[in-house]
């Protein structure tokens, strides 16, 4: 994130440095001249102020095939408001050894009773100190009949209707996630 807010920072000089240029060697009326450079201006602190509200917002992708749950929040439905509940998971990806790769980070997921089911178990174990790591299994699914694929077109179409500008529906069988005990890390033997 912090590579964003340079990168922004760079592009934002830039654009004051042409905008400058334009300012000095045009022929504009001089009150055009000047809101251009108050806007320019004021787009700079807006988008600094814009980009460190979100740096915080939990990735709304999907979780790494392997991790360690650190810890959970669920929220579920709301019909009065019409909310339709998520699932929040701080989680650090793990390779294949079980060791862990860069730094947790906090995924969104929608809200289902079996994936909230089995987030509550997860977080009873971690709760009596056990480590947990989650697994997305690969297994070979069922072909799907017609009435299946038309019903999740169907589903899929109910809830395109309600969504909102800017908010991305996560497309993930929850299905083949487990947690379960972490292992310790495989370490390589020693040579004498």
């Amino acid at each position: 994130m912090t590579q964003t807010i340079l990168t922004l920072s760079v592009a934002y000089g830039l654009l004051i440095v042409l905008s400058m240029l334009m300012v000095f060697n045009s022929r504009f009326p001089l009150i055009l001249r000047a809101g251009l450079t108050v806007a320019v201006a004021a787009l700079v602190f807006y988008t600094y102020w814009g980009i460190g509200e979100i740096r915080g917002l939990p990735s709304d992708s999907a979780p790494p095939d392997r991790f360690r749950l650190y810890w959970a929040q669920i929220t579920e439905p709301d019909k009065l408001s019409g909310e339709t509940g998520s699932i929040f998971l701080w989680i650090g990806e793990l390779d294949e050894d079980y060791y862990p790769i860069g730094m947790p980070r906090a995924h969104k997921l929608p809200y289902s009773e079996e994936l909230a089911a089995l987030v509550i178990e997860a977080q009873q174990q971690i709760s009596q100190g056990e480590q947990i790591a989650g697994e997305v299994s690969e297994d070979a699914e069922e072909a799907d009949t017609e009435e299946q694929l038309a019903a999740e077109v169907a589903e899929d179409s109910a809830e395109s209707n309600s969504t909102r500008v800017g908010e991305r529906y996560l497309s993930f069988d929850f299905g083949n996630l487990e947690f379960v005990p972490a292992p310790a890390p495989v370490t390589p033997e020693k040579r004498n």
